[in-house]
Formats: C-alpha cells, sequence, structure tokens
C-alpha cells in the first residue's frame, strides 16, 4: 500500500511539473507571439505613414501639373474648347470636319494633343482660319473615318 501511495505521489508531482512546464511553455509562446505582433503593427504604421506621405507628394504634384496644363492651356490654346466643337481642318488641300471628341477620343495620343484645344494658338491656320496640316489628305481622311467608327460603335 505504501508503494501505491509513493507511486501516486510521483505520478502527481509529475503531473505537477509537466503542467508547469506546459504553462511557462504558454506564456513564453505567448509573449512571443504579442511581440511579433506588436512588431507587425508598427512595420505597417510604417509603411502606412510613408504611403501617405507619398500619396500627398504625389498629390501635389498632380495639383501642380494641372495648374501648369491650364496656365497652359490659357497661353496656347482655347480655355473654351469643347467636345461638340466641331473642328476644321485643312489637311493637304482638303477641308476636313470632325467633332473634337471624335479627334481626341484616344487619350495620350498625337491626336489628343493637337485637337484638345490646348494648342489652338500655336497651330498653324490657312487663309480661311482652318487648322492646317501638311499630310496626305488620304491618309489623314482614313485615320478620321477610323476615329469616326470608334465613336459610332462605342454608343
Amino acid at each position: 500500500m505504501e508503494e501505491l501511495n509513493i507511486a501516486d505521489h510521483r505520478l502527481k508531482t509529475a503531473r505537477d511539473s509537466v503542467e508547469q512546464d506546459y504553462e511557462t511553455e504558454l506564456r513564453t509562446s505567448n509573449t512571443r507571439l504579442k511581440t511579433a505582433l506588436d512588431n507587425q503593427d508598427r512595420d505597417i504604421g510604417a509603411l502606412i505613414t510613408k504611403f501617405d506621405s507619398k500619396e500627398k507628394s504625389l498629390n501635389e504634384r498632380l495639383n501642380e501639373l494641372n495648374k501648369n496644363r491650364l496656365q497652359t492651356i490659357g497661353t496656347n490654346g482655347n480655355v473654351d474648347a469643347a467636345d461638340d466643337d466641331l473642328v476644321e481642318i485643312n489637311a493637304g488641300g482638303k477641308i476636313i470636319a470632325a467633332k473634337r471628341s471624335t479627334l481626341t477620343q484616344l487619350k495620350g495620343t498625337r491626336f489628343e494633343a493637337l485637337f484638345s484645344g490646348r494648342w489652338d494658338k500655336e497651330l498653324q491656320r490657312d487663309s480661311n482660319g482652318r487648322i492646317f496640316l501638311d499630310v496626305n489628305s488620304v491618309c489623314f481622311q482614313a485615320i478620321v473615318d477610323y476615329l469616326n467608327e470608334m465613336t459610332i460603335s462605342s454608343e
């Protein structure tokens, strides 16, 4: 019976030791996880601050570019240019008329820049005040026809 009590005591002591080790390991793991989470939160906060600063810088640059664009339009172009304007072009001796929106629908292209109205005061004109382009009129007409088809097909 004594041996049974000793075995029971040893078992209880071993169980208590394992539980203490387990609790210690849990506390240590929990502390490491909290530290890792805090570090991650700090790093994310730093990235957010960095991105906010970059966004602010980019927005300031965009505002500056828009201001310069408007100033350029005022100096070199037609500030009243509208998409519904009919633009008359003397292309190699042939008069071609098209809506400004048709000619400028492909953003970022030379056509868009040329016919947007931003450079109207700088464009060469014929004796009737039409935009003069020294180009092959057949090729230019084909481009305008293609742009017109794009306009019609997108409606």
